[in-house]
């Protein structure tokens, strides 16, 4: 009952063009707060696995990318790896997914995804020149909020505005539209 009614609101949300998504973030309903509750502890294993695999296989970030990786606010750039993968990653939780899914977040067309200071970069998108930068904000905005509660400020951004206007995605685009 409780997931019917969760998804319920959820669709409410995404249909009601017209709603204040900032009012709706910054006082989110309930059953909006205890659903990303429930997704969390699923979420934040995904995230943290996924870096952790990232930083086992990436590569440190060159003398120039430190410096971007400086301009777009990183603290600690050496911290920063990159992993150029054909693939990326995608939760396996069934329920996880099926947000991600329903958001956008698991497009095939993504180029990139960053966890904490694991940079994931598909092979076909490693010459875009406002990726990095792009995925060295996220970095930052990790740096900032730490790992967990970025994932939880993430989700919730996906219920509300959606992968395309989701505010730590126009953070990073609007970071980044000088490059």
């Amino acid at each position: 009952m409780f997931r019917k009614m969760f998804c319920l609101s959820i669709g409410l949300l995404a249909l009601a063009g017209c709603v204040n998504r900032d009012e709706i973030y910054a006082n989110p309903p309930q059953q909006l707060i205890d659903g990303v509750e429930q997704l969390m502890p699923s979420a934040s294993e995904f995230v943290h696995e996924a870096q952790k695999e990232a930083l086992l296989n990436g590569i440190p970030l060159t003398d120039a990318q430190i410096m971007v990786a400086k301009e777009m606010g990183v603290q600690q750039p050496e911290k920063v790896r990159v992993y150029y993968v054909d693939k990326l990653p995608a939760p396996t939780d069934p329920e996880l997914l099926k947000v991600a899914k329903s958001v956008g977040y698991t497009n095939p067309n993504m180029a990139g995804y960053t966890y904490g200071y694991g940079v994931w970069i598909k092979n076909q998108y490693k010459t875009q020149r406002d990726l990095l930068p792009h995925e060295l904000v996220h970095v930052k905005q990790a740096e900032e909020l730490g790992l967990t509660e970025q994932t939880r400020q993430y989700l919730m951004q996906m219920y509300v505005y959606g992968y395309d206007n989701a505010p730590m995605e126009k953070e990073a685009r609007d970071a980044t539209a000088h490059f």
